[in-house]
């Protein structure tokens, strides 16, 4: 009987994940390509226009040219540089656009000091002067003095520099990290919090530090969990604010990742740092499920968040979240194979609907110069989504009827024939303990195959290590493996597999005291040094070093 009630609520409760998100067919139109395929470019709305700048083209050669939309064509124009993997800033009301940086030589390499001023009203651009360091994969603000503050680069030579509006670039000062892409968000008292991932060399790593322009650097937990989705266009801030300037507020929404892959909403409100609840998990698990998942992009008309991405077998896929409903409602879009979409930073239409430009699908040699238009923004989409949430408390009700029903007939079966009245609360009591340790040794013997895959596979000395990794091995769903660490063990997943690899690094600092602290982190099953440095000492009160010196210590 309890394996048949645990099989029931397992369907039970995905059931209600199911329900607690909507599916929809995503509307989708190829617009005209582009005249010149490419990718790592500019998009923006200038003058009501589709507008793009810069990028590499095929060969992954920069481009000095750019392109506007308008009458069902797109018209090519002649950049005064190239500027691919470059920055842009609507100035002036988007009078004037700032465009500036980029890689220096062919196949991303270098960086440039180059920038240039597009003015839309005459299709024309000046180039005026140079940045105050070259750059690449960089981010600018406007703030509301009219000046941009710029930040971010290309593998290191990172520092904060201020343009002042009209023609200068100076220095500012210097960052606690170098970031590529970095967020670049304004807040309260004229403050801008700069924060994300750092790249070690060979891919990017979270960083919970934020440096800030006017104030000392602080550290965020939760950005050591869940690291920023970043693209190479286009500035955060504006895609992302869904504050109110006039009334003080300053509040974003940023997509964000896990080492397990699943997918969040953090929610900034001026300096404090959340996770925006969801009705259910984001439908999507970003590097396995979805290969490209775009930053998120939000409607502050519809109150709607977007997330773009491709999977396997390109079908696009959006997420919509109706951000300002607690917790909020979740929509997921998805549409037949497009062969030609590519792997591109989505831009918000004046329409509310989604526009993504040219882009890549497998290497940078090769850029596509296919326009897709993602229709999201008739209101129908909203209405009918509203609508279904009637259709989906009704599922939930009876889900939880369901549950009732299996639970009290399960009391029934273990219930003693021969308890009293007066027993009756002691009875209660004892089938309360007999539910609970049927389903705790259901979870004990999940607990163990975990254990025994971990022990003797020694799984956790993979740094890049996911609980959908062990999920599959052992033909379960990864949130019963979640949720059985948790109620067994107390902890999340990463923090027990992170025992696992502190207690093979102390034996190591013990075995082997002559390897260095860096290898035995990376022979310990840690992403990187400071991420090691960082477990063991949360862990023991001690640094590698001294925990292994107080070892040598007590067997002297």
């Amino acid at each position: 009987m309890n394996r048949r009630l645990l099989l029931l609520l397992a369907c039970v409760l995905t059931t209600a994940v199911a329900v607690g998100q909507k599916t929809e067919k995503l509307q989708v139109e190829r617009l005209p390509d582009l005249n010149i395929a490419r990718y790592s470019h500019c998009v923006f709305y200038a003058n009501g226009e589709l507008t793009v700048v810069g990028g590499h083209t095929s060969g992954y050669v920069p481009t000095a040219t750019a392109e506007y939309y308008c009458d069902g064509a797109w018209h090519l124009m002649n950049a005064v540089y190239p500027h691919d993997d470059g920055m842009m800033v609507s100035l002036d009301g988007g009078r004037k656009v700032l465009i500036a940086g980029g890689h220096e030589k062919n196949l991303g390499i270098g960086q440039t000091f180059e920038a240039e001023m597009y003015y839309p009203e005459t299709h024309s651009f000046d180039g005026f002067g140079c940045l105050d360091r070259k750059r690449a994969l960089f981010q600018g603000v406007e703030l509301d003095s009219g000046q941009v503050l710029i930040v971010g680069n290309h593998m290191g030579n990172d520092a904060i520099e201020m343009f002042d509006g009209r023609k200068f670039f100076r220095h500012v000062r210097d960052v606690s990290a170098w970031r590529s892409m970095p967020y670049v968000l304004p807040v309260s008292g004229g403050d801008v919090m700069i924060f994300g991932s750092v790249w070690n060399g060979q891919r990017s790593l979270p960083c919970d530090i934020v440096d800030r322009l006017n104030g000392e650097p602080f550290h965020v937990p939760l950005l050591a969990e869940w690291m920023p989705i970043v693209f190479e266009q286009n500035s955060h801030a504006v895609k992302s604010f869904i504050g109110n300037k006039e009334m003080g507020e300053y509040s974003y929404l940023i997509s964000a990742f896990n080492d397990s892959g699943d997918v969040a909403i953090i929610l900034v409100e001026d300096t404090c740092f959340s996770l925006l609840p969801t009705t259910c998990p984001l439908p999507i698990a970003y590097g396995r499920d979805v290969l490209n998942l775009s930053p998120a992009v939000v409607d502050t008309h519809a109150h709607r968040l977007y997330l773009v991405g491709i999977d396997t077998s390109s079908k696009v896929m959006v997420v919509a979240v109706n951000y300002d409903q607690r917790p909020a409602p979740v929509t997921l879009y998805t549409s037949d194979p497009l062969p030609n979409f590519g792997n591109s930073s989505p831009l918000l239409t004046p329409d509310g609907d989604l526009v993504v430009t040219g882009g890549i699908i497998d290497d940078n040699f090769t850029p596509l110069a296919s326009v897709w238009l993602l229709r999201l923004g008739d209101g129908n989409a909203v209405a009918t989504a509203e609508s279904s949430w009637h259709r989906i408390w009704w599922w939930l009700l009876g889900a939880l009827m369901v549950v009732v029903v299996a639970v009290v007939l399960l009391r029934k079966r273990h219930k003693s024939p021969t308890s009293s009245a007066e027993g009756t609360p002691c009875a209660v009591s004892v089938e309360e303990n007999a539910e609970k340790t049927e389903v705790n040794s259901t979870d004990s013997d999940l607990m163990n195959s975990i254990v025994q895959l971990m022990e003797q596979q020694h799984l956790y000395l993979n740094p890049e290590l996911k609980v959908t990794d062990v999920a599959d091995v052992l033909g379960v769903h990864r949130n019963a493996v979640s949720a059985c660490i948790n109620s067994q063990q107390g902890c999340t997943f990463r923090q027990w597999v992170n025992d696992y690899r502190l207690q093979h690094a102390k034996r190591l600092l013990v075995d082997t005291p002559e390897m260095k602290m860096s290898a035995i982190g990376m022979e310990s099953g840690f992403a990187n040094e400071r991420s090691f440095f960082r477990s063991f000492k949360e862990a023991t009160g001690l640094t590698p070093k001294e925990w292994q010196a107080q070892q040598d210590k007590m067997t002297h």
